[in-house]
């Protein structure tokens, strides 16, 4: 069953248009994209989960292909991916229809804040072949056959991460930095919070995000990753991909040498967000 499959089960067909069938997850409302996907608006954020021009398409731009999975997955290194902000579990749901074709295993861990989120998305996916045996364990939802490890971590992930990294001695090399945006979120995208995924990411990793704010191309840089343009999406005419190897595009270091915008930190943003 695919992504696909599931948006048929859980939409029926309404005078030419598709609805959603069950409802809401609690603080949440839908909201369909250009691309016929739905994201949802999180009321607690004020802020949908994906851009409103497709919530499918973004995902696969930004972050299937923004962090070469397909390519990572075919290399001597296992895949670990890391996704920060699991919402609605696109991101998830995408990687297993593009990978599970393939016969090599990797291993999906997300981040997500809010716990009734979750459990809808658990009792949503009751039928679907390897989300069936998704459960709970202590502060997390885990499932996992002979091929693909899923791990999701409820609560704060400034708290949450660094633990689970210290008990599994885990690492990456793909990141989904898909947070709430910096003005909503801002604790998922300070020089800090950079700094910690870089220590822990093998050094083929590739970081992709929708974002291409100064500031947080600029806390990527002082937390010691090398910047590249990303692809456009909808109104965005760019976006910001990191690794750990080669060298920085010289256009965007000349626009951020220009720019008066600082780095996101942990002791500026409430600052800053106030302007």
């Amino acid at each position: 069953m695919t992504y696909d499959d599931l948006l048929a089960i859980s939409m029926p067909t309404i005078q030419g248009k598709s609805f959603m069938k069950t409802l809401s997850p609690p603080n949440h409302q839908w909201l369909e994209t250009a691309d016929g996907s739905f994201t949802l608006f999180s009321e607690a954020f004020q802020e949908g989960c994906h851009s409103s021009s497709g919530a499918r398409e973004e995902t696969l731009l930004h972050y299937v292909q923004g962090c070469q999975v397909e390519k990572k997955i075919l290399t001597d290194t296992p895949l670990s991916i890391l996704e920060v902000g699991f919402g609605l579990g696109i991101g998830f749901l995408t990687t297993f229809d593009v990978l599970n074709k393939m016969d090599k295993p990797w291993s999906f861990l997300s981040l997500e804040i809010d716990q009734e989120l979750l459990e809808w998305f658990r009792l949503e996916n009751l039928h679907h072949p390897f989300l069936k045996d998704l459960k709970w364990i202590s502060n997390r939802l885990e499932c996992h056959n002979e091929k693909i490890h899923l791990t999701i971590l409820c609560g704060d992930a400034r708290k949450t991460l660094p633990d689970f990294v210290l008990e599994k001695k885990c690492t990456w090399n793909a990141v989904y930095q898909d947070a709430f945006s910096p003005k909503k979120n801002p604790i998922l995208w300070t020089q800090e919070w950079f700094a910690f995924l870089k220590s822990h990411a093998e050094n083929d990793v590739c970081l992709s995000t929708y974002s291409a704010s100064s500031s947080i191309r600029k806390s990527l840089l002082e937390s010691g990753w090398v910047l590249h343009k990303g692809e456009k999406f909808g109104p965005k005419r760019t976006s910001t991909r990191a690794t750990l190897t080669g060298v920085s595009d010289p256009d965007i270091l000349l626009h951020l040498e220009r720019s008066p915008t600082p780095a996101l930190r942990d002791d500026n943003f409430p600052s800053l967000l106030s302007k």
